[in-house]
């Protein structure tokens, strides 16, 4: 039997500077999502495609990063303006 029945080879993945500029973006802007073509890159032979992989991976990491240290910092503003209009009201006496 043909191997290429059974197992189908996967096509090389695009390494052009738009489809790494894309990859990039993806992986920026919504964290999570820049994992799935990440790992696709990094399952190709081609060292090219690897460190495409890499690239995207790591920028994925940093943007969550700094996605969840952003929050927090929002959340803690939010608690101190919610606590000093409290206070407002606590020296209200009506």
């Amino acid at each position: 039997m043909d191997s290429r029945l059974t197992c189908p080879q996967e096509k090389p993945l695009s390494t052009s500077l738009t489809k790494q500029l894309l990859i990039c973006l993806l992986s920026v802007s919504l964290p999570p999502l820049g994992l799935w073509p990440a790992v696709r890159y990094l399952r190709q032979k081609d060292e090219k495609a690897k460190k495409i992989g890499l690239v995207a991976i790591f920028l994925t990491v940093i943007s969550i990063v700094l996605t969840i240290w952003l929050t927090a910092r929002f959340i803690g503003s939010l608690g101190q303006n919610f606590g000093s209009q409290l206070n407002m009201f606590e020296d209200l006496d009506y």
